[in-house]
């Protein structure tokens, strides 16, 4: 269980206890497909060529949207934690929009930008930018004074003290902030693919709903659910590997 493949075990259970439950009539298979059912759809749509380009476009959303949001979170963040003045102007701001349903926000940006990838992308920024943008103020102002204190006292220009002091006693608050933001870029991406896209994996799933082909749907369900995991994970590998004393380890 301590492995990196730990985490999968409740959902192998889950699977397992899920085929079980349909086997044996448990189960109502028209409504809730057993696993292997939607396996099979899974590589039958892989094989027709059906959902890669699909999964190839989501992928791209994500990352676009994601980079959108949080590379300008971060700097906005900081500014915030840094900059008193700049918390007064802000935050405020950030305090109205922030409980707003971006999604609620996906019909006057197919009015700016009219219909295709843009929407969704911006729509994606838009959600993940929140919260890389709080946490990163909240880690800055969560440093300890008495270090910044101190590196004043030995001579530290303020780049020093940035770059050596509070942006490491931050990272781990910002790097919350980012895994939070990763998953919230693809449920923006999704959310908009639903409702305004022809192409990627939500348009798919949306579509296969639509017709009511229950086990394509669910298939392509866990293709998404499969991206979210692999996003929270690919983001605390990389805080694992790079900063990994922002856990407590050696």
């Amino acid at each position: 269980m301590a492995s990196p493949w730990g985490s999968l075990v409740p959902v192998v259970v889950i699977l397992l206890l899920w085929q079980l439950g349909s086997t044996i009539g448990v189960i109502d298979r028209i409504f809730f497909p057993a696993p292997l059912d939607s396996f099979a759809a899974l590589v039958d749509l892989i094989v027709d060529g059906e959902l890669l380009p699909n999964l190839w476009i989501t992928v791209q959303r994500v990352l676009s949207g994601f980079a959108l949001g949080v590379i300008p979170a971060v700097i906005v963040g900081l500014a915030m934690g840094l900059l008193p003045w700049a918390r007064v102007v802000i935050d405020p701001i950030i305090s109205i929009l922030y409980p707003i349903p971006a999604v609620a926000l996906l019909p006057l940006l197919l009015v700016i930008f009219g219909t295709g990838s843009t929407p969704i992308i911006v729509l994606a920024g838009i959600i993940s930018f929140f919260p890389t943008a709080v946490n990163s103020m909240a880690g800055v102002l969560q440093n300890d004074v008495r270090l910044t204190q101190m590196g004043r006292n030995m001579g530290a220009s303020q780049r020093q003290l940035l770059w050596k002091v509070i942006l490491p006693g931050a990272l781990p608050s910002i790097f919350a902030g980012v895994r939070l933001s990763a998953g919230l870029a693809l449920l923006g991406v999704i959310a908009g693919e639903f409702l305004a896209g022809s192409d990627g994996i939500g348009s798919l799933t949306w579509q296969y709903w639509q017709v009511y082909q229950i086990t394509n749907m669910y298939a392509t369900l866990a293709v998404i659910t499969a991206m979210g995991f692999t996003l929270t994970t690919v983001t605390l590998r990389i805080q694992r590997r790079y900063f990994n004393w922002t856990e407590g380890t050696s």
